[in-house]
């Protein structure tokens, strides 16, 4: 039998440890008995690399192991930290001591010989996620220890010994009878096929799963209510999991546990339908972790760090430069944020928007433009700034109520970038997009619009979109719905040029090589090494929007970041890129600022549920039904009305502004109301009812909303874009609250996406594109950029990047 001893204490003298040793001689004969030491691991830090290899090393010792014997201290009536730390560890992601049989053994200087620090332990071993199978009764309290053990570390009184043997042999006995307990039960169902319905992220999940007589031969899923790309690892890797290893205990997969834990509650269903116990199922063990000994190395050209659209657009550039490149994603599905995107990607392009007429207001905001005094343009701007002027007074000058179109240029987006992203934080510092950055944003948007077409992405030429806080419509919307567009058709286009996409395989240290960056080291699947030496590394992670403890650590923007505040990012985003460069001296830049995104949901803060609208159809009202805000505004200005107002909100709509919706479908829509995360009636007085509000209220609200709009003017907020009034039933509540969305700061970076170490130079051979750098969106970041922002430096980071590879 093979058990491992774990030393409780770090102290280099240490009487747990000689009582395991003695144990290990003393009863050679009926186990083998490896002794693994809680000394020199590192504390516990959910935000540190949750792969470290001496713990790793540890996990797979006690996962080959029959049991497991824990010899523990007294510290101040507990355990020591040392070892409560590793425990903690070993419940976290990595949960070898699940269902493992564990006996408890402890020496101290005290007569009570560890009492309280053993049931203390014993209260951890039985928490869930450790789960251990700990020996009841048999308690061996060594006390008095100092006088316990001779000179060669053997306990002295032999009835001490005698009672350590009888508990020794217990423990082998129990051992014995927890591997029966944990054999596999059979399992007995009635053939065929099952239809059922679990509860997925969008709603109903139709599943239908098909029996022989003892198992599970096959799952389909029917994905159609899913959002596109983000699940998608779930309904390949979930089924396979279940069917190989016939049993429910699987991992859900990382960022989509809602829709995981819906699938293997779907099969839990059909098992009962079946006649079967799902019991049996969840009662099996999980497939081993195993940790391949051997690293695996590659050899590329650039090595592209992170999935999501600045990632793959990286990629696919090297790959039209003719270069080789491996892409490395943390999670198992590729999309990071972007795929969560609404989808809007702002470039200007006059000749096509154009084609399109003005809507009520938009001739106010470009006079508006006019009336901004000059003396607060900083003078990097001021040039372009009264370009622009001259442009706006051409067009109002040739144009008019019957013949007005819609007006854009590239000095415009510019422009606008530079002021919406203006601001000031807390402490009075004021910051402003780098001119250099966002002059190369707003100048190849459009050429990025028309690559992604080259590419395989398919836009929605009829509509010139426009999403919140985007101050402007200039938006390019994908034909495919949200981001899943653009990711689908790059996936698409590096893999059919042979580049490498290696997903489940997180980043965890540059390769450095004289002063050059020259790799990375990651950790792929089963918790392998891989090492990719390559000429140029590219940055392409995202922000840490998901790190709610690094939004606090730097924010000098908002009031306060609360602990549980949702956020609409995938959990990978979580500053992986940002301290990476930090690992080798990058500069950082505007870490700062955060934006909210004011119309997130307020259960789980993402953006897929209830209708949303474009800005010109915001009604967004209070708890008490009165607007708060000019609905046209900034994200961070909603964001902080909507937060004056406490937190949670509405956006009221009508069935034609509904229509105008481009997150959702009609049978999305009946199954929000259903589940009562969507209002719908067909009154207003009847929807203030529903929500809690005075009908008088809501109805005056909305009747004098509607006078604004056919006067084109609101004299309460100033909202100058209108498009269509709330008149049409049925009407509808979407309830809003403010959420994490997007990190303004990160690695300082040039107009190459050089990134740019702390004495202002470039570090060799190292870029970043997307959220992970810093210094173009300033303050706040307006709606749409973000792609623009991805795509652009995307496809100048792999441009550059295959420089640095040239042989």
């Amino acid at each position: 039998m093979k058990l491992i001893g774990i030393v409780g204490s770090a102290a280099a003298k240490s009487y747990n440890r000689m009582l395991l040793k003695y144990m290990q001689a003393q009863f050679a004969d009926l186990a083998d008995i490896e002794i693994v030491e809680t000394a020199g691991l590192p504390m516990f830090n959910e935000s540190a690399d949750q792969n470290n290899d001496a713990i790793l090393a540890i996990n797979q010792k006690i996962i080959d192991a029959d049991g497991v014997i824990i010899a523990t201290p007294e510290h101040n009536h507990s355990l020591p930290s040392a070892l409560k730390s590793l425990i903690e560890w070993l419940s976290n992601e990595l949960h070898p001591l699940d269902e493992k049989p564990v006996m408890i053994v402890g020496a101290s200087y005290d007569v009570q010989g560890s009492s309280r620090a053993q049931l203390h332990l014993r209260q951890i071993l039985d928490a869930p996620g450790v789960n251990a199978l700990v020996m009841p009764g048999h308690e061996f309290l060594l006390g008095n220890v100092k006088k316990a053990f001779d000179e060669h570390g053997k306990i002295k009184d032999e009835g001490t010994v005698d009672f350590l043997e009888s508990c020794f042999k217990a423990f082998i006995r129990f051992t014995k009878v927890a591997s029966l307990l944990n054999e596999p039960e059979d399992l007995t169902v009635t053939p065929g096929s099952y239809k059922v319905k679990a509860v997925g992220h969008n709603g109903d999940l139709p599943m239908s799963v098909e029996f022989s007589d003892d198992r599970i031969e096959n799952i389909d899923i029917d994905t159609s209510g899913e959002t596109e790309g983000i699940a998608d690892a779930v309904f390949t890797r979930i089924p396979e999991q279940i069917v190989d290893g016939q049993t429910l205990n699987v991992d859900v997969v990382s960022g989509a546990s809602v829709t995981s834990n819906g699938v293997i509650d779907g099969v839990a269903k059909a098992v009962k339908l079946a006649g079967g116990d799902p019991e049996i199922l969840k009662r099996r063990p999980k497939a081993s972790q195993v940790v391949k000994a051997e690293p695996v190395e590659y050899t590329t050209d650039v090595v592209v760090v992170g999935g999501g659209g600045a990632g793959l657009s990286a990629a696919a550039t090297v790959l039209q430069q003719g270069k080789k490149v491996i892409l490395l994603e943390k999670f198992p599905a590729l999309g990071g944020n972007t795929v969560r995107a609404g989808g809007p990607m702002n470039a200007a392009d006059p000749e096509w928007q154009s084609q399109f007429k003005a809507i009520g207001g938009e001739r106010t905001t470009l006079q508006d433009m006019l009336k901004i005094d000059e003396s607060t343009i900083d003078s990097e701007y001021l040039s372009d700034f009264r370009t622009l002027k001259k442009q706006i007074k051409d067009y109002l000058e040739n144009t008019n109520d019957q013949n007005e179109y819609l007006f854009d240029s590239t000095i415009f987006h510019r422009i606008q970038t530079y002021l919406g992203g203006k601001r000031t934080d807390l402490k009075g510092n004021t910051i402003y997009g780098n001119y250099d950055l966002v002059k190369e944003l707003t100048d190849h948007a459009l050429e990025s619009v028309d690559w992604l077409e080259k590419i395989g992405v398919d836009f929605d030429k009829s509509q010139v979109a426009m999403p919140v806080g985007a101050k402007w419509r200039r938006g390019h919307k994908p034909m495919k719905s949200q981001g899943f567009g653009y990711i689908s058709a790059l996936k698409q286009f590096v893999e059919d040029n042979h580049g490498q996409i290696m997903t489940d395989t997180p980043v965890k240290k540059l390769i450095v090589e004289d002063g050059e960056i020259r790799g990375v080291i990651g950790l792929g699947l089963n918790n392998q090494k891989v090492i990719v030496h390559a000429d140029a590394v590219i940055l392409a992670s995202g922000g840490f929007g998901a790190n709610t403890k690094m939004l606090q650590e730097y924010n000098t923007y908002w009031e306060h970041i609360d602990d549980d505040i949702k956020t609409s990012n995938s959990p990978a985003i979580t500053g992986d890129g940002i301290r990476l460069g930090q690992s080798v001296n990058a500069d950082l830049v505007g870490m700062g600022f955060t934006q909210m995104m004011p119309v997130s949901d307020p259960e789980t803060g993402e953006l897929f549920s209830g209708l949303q609208v474009p800005p010109a159809n915001f009604v967004m009202v209070n708890q008490q039904g009165k607007r708060f805000v000019n609905e046209y505004e900034g994200r961070d200005v909603l964001s902080k009305a909507a937060l004056k107002n406490g937190g949670l909100f509405y956006l009221i709509a009508d069935d034609n502004i509904k229509e105008t919706a481009y997150n959702t479908s009609q049978e999305k829509i009946d199954a929000q109301v259903k589940a009562g995360t969507l209002f719908r009636s067909d009154t207003i007085e009847g929807l203030a009812e529903q929500i809690g509000m005075e009908p008088a209220v809501l109805k005056d609200t909305i009747t004098k909303y509607n006078s604004y709009v056919d006067q084109g003017v609101d004299p309460e907020f100033g909202k100058n874009v209108f498009d269509l009034k709330v008149v049409k039933a049925p009407f509808y509540a979407t309830p809003r609250k403010p959420a994490v969305h997007h990190t303004m700061g990160g690695l300082k970076i040039d107009t190459d996406a050089h990134v740019i170490d702390k004495n202002g130079n470039i570090i060799p051979n190292l870029f970043a594109a997307g959220e992970v750098a810093g210094g173009i969106h300033a303050g706040n970041r307006l709606g749409g950029n973000s792609l623009a922002d991805i795509f652009t430096f995307g496809r100048i980071a792999g441009k550059v990047a295959t420089l640095s590879a040239v042989k």
